[in-house]
């Protein structure tokens, strides 16, 4: 479910927020963080620095463990609040592993730094998801 353009980004405006949307077979993942320090620059108690690793988390895990096509959402709510959604083409759950010195450790990250995070299953793959509130680690 990727954003067919010529630019791989793609942003719009909702009532109370606003929504950028990337194809993630042409958007490399330096523009992935560009775009959420950007956004998140635009939301106060939000560390931009938490809110890059959680997206670069899902983005990654989703471009080294899962199928074709992948697009990512990004979106800033009318509350200042940050979601990210990776979606792809498999139906696979996720699941945090045991950490060691081939990784491991990137949900436990999502876990740590997202204020809620989860997956929503679809037919034939599935939507990664993870918020980040205003103020959350106060």
């Amino acid at each position: 479910m990727g954003v067919v353009t010529l630019d791989p980004v793609r942003r719009s405006g909702m009532p109370d927020g606003l929504v950028v949307e990337m194809d993630l077979q042409t958007a490399p993942a330096a523009r992935v963080r560009a775009e959420v320090r950007h956004l998140v620059g635009r939301c106060p108690g939000i560390e931009v620095c938490d809110a890059v690793q959680v997206s670069d988390e899902l983005v990654s895990n989703a471009c080294c463990h899962a199928r074709s096509p992948r697009a990512c959402r990004l979106m800033v709510d009318g509350r200042g609040g940050f979601r990210i959604e990776v979606d792809d083409a498999s139906p696979v759950p996720v699941r945090a592993r045991q950490p060691d010195h081939t990784g491991g450790r990137g949900l436990l990250l999502v876990a740590q730094l997202a204020t809620r995070w989860g997956t929503d299953y679809r037919d034939g793959g599935k939507t990664v998801w993870a918020e980040l509130d205003r103020y959350a680690g106060i």
